[in-house]
Formats: C-alpha cells, structure tokens, sequence
C-alpha cells in the first residue's frame, strides 16, 4: 500500500505557475515581433532612375502602422518589468484590482490599435498593387512587396498581444 503516490491537498496544480512564463514570453514576442516590423518600415526604400525616393511616410496608412508599431513596443516594454516580478515571485507587483483593470484595459485597447495598424499595412498594400503605374512599374511593386514583411510581423505581435490580453483578463478574477 505504500507504493500509492500521496497527493498534498492543499498544494496549487502545476499548471498555475505555467502563467507567469506564458505572460512574459507573450510580452517578449510582441516586442520582438513589433520591432521587426519598425525596423523594416523605417528603412524600406526604393529610388526612382529620376533620383526620387519612396519610403514608408509618402503613405498615410504606413505611417499609422509606424504609429501603431512604436505604441505597442511602448506599452507593451512597460509590462516588462512587471511581468519578470511576476515571473520570478509568483505573484504581482501591483496587486490592487485597479491596477489589473488598467492593465486588462490596456491591452484590449493595444490589441485593437495593432488590430487597425495591420489592417491598414495589408489593405494599402492590397489596394496599392492593384494598381499599373506607367513608369519605373518594377520600382512600385519592389517597395510594396516589401511591406508585406511589416504587416506579417505585426500580424504576429497582434496573436501575441491577444494572449497577453486574454491572460490579463483571467488575472482581474484572480486573487494571488
């Protein structure tokens, strides 16, 4: 009879601790993924054999995604800290449910701001490679095949910024 595992009734599952690498690893992604997609905005570039350049701010839709881009990386690198604490100690910094809400808030706004900046980026590179422009064609179509990397990159830390989201939600019923 001594061979039956015995099981502490008052020990937490395992799982329960699985939340706070899933959190930092979901913060971390969005911020790899987001920075990806600056970087690649910032410096796609096409020059015309005229000398012009086109760039990502000659578009309104590109320049909201850069927007968009740089609020999440923000946001999302102040949750950082907060987020190794949780890591680390198993329980929150800020344990007050105020703070949770601003923090579930919060991600549900980065999350539909991200949301509108890759559908901007994907819908104005749809839109714009519909069209046939009569010189340099190669050119125009070289510069938006590239913006396909931003907006999939953006897509990506869109998913992340989703689990981060719903993990912030089932946080405001908890009480650790």
């Amino acid at each position: 009879m001594s061979n039956y595992p015995q099981y502490n009734i008052d020990e937490k599952p395992s799982s329960s601790s699985k939340i706070p690498l899933i959190t930092l690893g979901a913060r971390v992604v969005t911020i790899a993924t987001l920075l990806v997609s600056w970087g690649v905005l910032q410096t796609s570039e096409v020059t015309f054999e005229n000398g012009a350049k086109l760039t990502y701010d000659y578009y309104r839709s590109y320049s909201y995604t850069l927007f968009v881009v740089i609020a999440g990386a923000v946001y999302n690198l102040l949750h950082i800290p907060f987020a190794i604490y949780f890591l680390i100690r198993k329980k929150r910094l800020i344990n007050h449910k105020v703070f949770r809400q601003i923090e579930l808030y919060g991600d549900k706004i980065i999350f539909g701001v991200l949301a509108t900046g890759a559908g901007a980026a994907l819908g104005a590179t749809m839109d714009l490679k519909k069209i046939v422009y009569n010189d340099d064609n190669s050119k125009y179509h070289d510069f938006l095949n590239l913006m396909y990397i931003p907006a999939a990159f953006l897509w990506a830390g869109l998913v992340s910024s989703g689990i981060s989201s719903i993990l912030s939600s089932l946080s405001l019923h908890k009480t650790e």
